[in-house]
């Protein structure tokens, strides 16, 4: 996005990626850079989860947030338009609106917390060793 402003960069994240990079929002307003954060949002930190259920008999602790921040207004504090799928009958429309406007935003895209992130890697296995893909 810094080295191409006039292209938009897309960035694919879930919500439990995105608090623990969180402040980097201020960075992306500061720079007023031509990124969209499209945020997947499922309520978990999905991969410890997927983890959990796939490798540790579904044992689940502390993969689950019981309370999740609302993305929308810590996004917009920053000065980052924002945009929440849920809230709209019409998510392809705002989309690409949200897509289509210069500058940073944020998109909120509410999914199950039961969907899988493949390929990935077993806990203690090699890269060559995923599975899924």
């Amino acid at each position: 996005a810094y080295a191409n402003p006039d292209k938009k960069v897309v960035c694919f994240t879930g919500d439990g990626s995105l608090l623990m990079n969180i402040q980097e929002l201020a960075t992306l307003a500061d720079l007023n850079l031509n990124l969209a954060v499209i945020l997947f949002n499922n309520g978990h930190l999905g991969l410890v989860r997927q983890q959990q259920e796939m490798f540790y008999n579904q044992n689940f602790i502390a993969s689950q947030f019981t309370r999740n921040p609302d993305f929308i207004t810590i996004a917009e504090g920053f000065g980052i338009r924002s945009y929440d799928l849920e809230s709209t009958d019409e998510p392809v429309s705002l989309l690409a609106k949200a897509l289509s406007e210069k500058g940073p935003c944020l998109i909120n895209v509410p999914i199950q917390h039961s969907l899988k992130v493949l390929p990935m890697v077993p806990p203690g296995a090699a890269n060559i060793d995923s599975i899924g893909g």
